[in-house]
């Protein structure tokens, strides 16, 4: 067997191969069109073979006919191949053209317009001499290769990602697979190049396949595989040229769909991989790009947050100094300082001075949520009994309490030990959970309480007011978040008293919580510090 029927025989089977690989693995219109490209190959591979192995001039010209049923189709389905992977859908005229020259060519094909002679070559086969539709036909035979390769270029140049790499092996395959076939047709004007270059039209067509299936030709085991399948189904093919019995044949041609069968589904088991180590991969790609963006977005929060309590701190400092001048200048004018005021000058004075206080407790509320948030608050943590803590901050509450008649009642247990805490800070939070109490409490009574709890210091605030809906209880003690129904109540608040509390007692080891039956049943405010002497903790039991 000469070469030039080799490289026939490989042609053909390499077409069959990937052209049943197609139409076994392919999702989309691009891969059925390549199946049906490399059909044309097939032909061409097969009409190869049979001239190659001709001894009589008539077959010779009988297959060379044969094959070119193939090479006829080559470039309509090239273009049409092209068309379709770049999506031009524009651009109709030169597939017009190829199509209407197609059937021009098949009309003429088996006549001798098209291929009437051949001579003897390179003392082993027949090859085909030129006529007029034949050159012509080569011509746009090249013309169709240029194009295609001109369009894939191009849209190389203008992609990214997984597209760039498919097109950028579609195009090397095809200068490679065309570059090699090209020799093949020098024979016909007289020029003594011995066609054995035809081998690179089958490497070709095998990258194109692996482009179009997302670059698996980069994976080894892929391209191991195939090889090996290859080899295995062109050792049980040759064979079969070879018989010398119509039993024997009929034997080999078994093997060689047992074979064929068996290369088929090693290829596809081993693609299932690769997909499924891509898909893995991508995945891992998007999470790793998710986590970027996460990174880069919780930074841009983290920096506008710092901003914004910059903000907060700067703008705070600006309004307290002109609220305390007019706290000073209202308090003044109350006292008689400037001489007598009317009536109804001291009452509108008294609305402003008390305006003025709720300003100043604002920014005051700001200045220290701005300090606690950027870690410049100072915490005097020290050994401290919440009973007499609690004791003082009731005992400045009883006369407001008076006022709306709510009985306001410490009960405390007895022989509470020390919290660890700051004094203040803790006076602070103690009084913002009685006021708000008193506020949202119309009638009943409020109970305060601190106890020993295991190893900390409880103290509660339990009031029979309005109560909190159970869809606030989780946000209560966030920024700005007051429940549904209280604006009504209370116009004054900001919510963020609740806020500072939970960030005193988090800061100071401790922790706040609220708990209500719902609304109208009353509200119950707990926060629980570290005890200074562990030595003294309750047992749990």
């Amino acid at each position: 067997m000469n070469i030039f029927a080799l490289s026939g025989l490989l042609i053909g089977i390499v077409g069959a191969l990937e052209a049943l690989l197609m139409f076994i693995q392919g999702k989309e219109k691009t891969h059925y069109l390549w199946g049906v490209f490399c059909l044309s190959i097939m032909i061409w591979g097969v009409g190869g073979y049979g001239v190659a192995v001709s001894s009589d001039l008539e077959k010779a010209i009988l297959w060379w006919k044969i094959g070119y049923v193939g090479v006829i189709f080559i470039p309509i389905f090239l273009i049409n191949f092209t068309y379709e992977f770049l999506e031009i859908y524009r651009e109709k005229l030169i597939m017009l053209l190829y199509i209407l020259a197609g059937i021009f060519l098949y009309a003429n094909l088996f006549t001798d317009f098209f291929i009437n002679e051949a001579r003897f070559v390179f003392g082993q086969f027949y090859y085909i001499s030129p006529t007029f539709i034949y050159s012509s036909f080569l011509f746009l035979f090249f013309g169709s290769v240029v194009y295609s390769l001109f369009k894939f270029w191009q849209a190389y140049k203008n992609s990214e990602g997984i597209k760039k790499i498919q097109l950028k092996y579609i195009s090397t395959s095809l200068t490679v697979g065309f570059g090699g076939g090209v020799f093949s047709f020098l024979p016909v004007y007289n020029i003594d190049f011995y066609p054995f270059l035809n081998i690179m039209v089958s490497l070709g067509v095998i990258l194109v396949a692996y482009a179009i299936f997302k670059h698996h030709l980069m994976n080894i085991r892929v391209i191991a595989t195939e090889i090996f399948s290859g080899l295995l189904v062109i050792t049980s093919i040759i064979p079969i040229f070879q018989a010398e019995n119509t039993i024997i044949l009929l034997i080999r041609i078994f093997i060689t769909v047992i074979t064929v069968s068996f290369a088929i589904l090693l290829i596809r088991s081993v693609l299932r991989e690769v997909k499924r180590r891509e898909e893995i991969e991508i995945l891992a790609q998007k999470l790793e790009k998710a986590s970027k963006e996460l990174k880069s977005a919780n930074k841009e929060l983290k920096r506008l947050d710092e901003a914004k309590s910059e903000f907060l701190s700067i703008a705070s400092h600006q309004l307290r100094t002109p609220s305390t001048v007019i706290k000073g200048f209202v308090s003044m004018m109350l006292d008689g300082n400037f001489g007598k005021v009317p009536s109804l000058i001291e009452t509108n004075l008294k609305k402003v001075y008390s305006s003025n206080e709720r300003l100043l407790n604002l920014i005051e509320n700001l200045l220290n949520i701005s300090r606690i948030e950027a870690g410049r608050i100072e915490f005097d943590i020290k050994a401290v009994s919440l009973v007499e803590v609690a004791q003082s901050v009731v005992d400045d509450f009883q006369k407001k309490a008076g006022e709306k008649k709510i009985k306001l009642e410490f009960t405390p247990d007895k022989q509470v030990p020390k919290a660890k805490t700051d004094p203040q800070k803790v006076k602070e939070v103690m009084s913002n959970l009685i006021d708000n109490s008193i506020k949202y409490t119309d009638k009943g009574e409020i109970i305060v309480g601190v106890h020993l709890e295991s190893q900390s210091i409880v103290f509660t605030v339990q009031d029979m007011g309005m109560g909190i809906l159970p869809e606030d209880l989780p946000r209560l003690f966030e920024k700005f978040v007051r429940g549904k129904g209280m604006m009504q109540v209370h116009t004054e608040g900001t919510g963020l008293g609740l806020y500072y509390a939970r960030m005193v007692i988090e800061n100071m080891g401790g922790r706040i919580w609220a708990e209500s039956e719902g609304k109208g049943k009353g509200s119950k405010f707990t926060f629980s510090l570290p005890m200074a002497d562990k030595k003294k903790a309750k047992k749990v039991t």
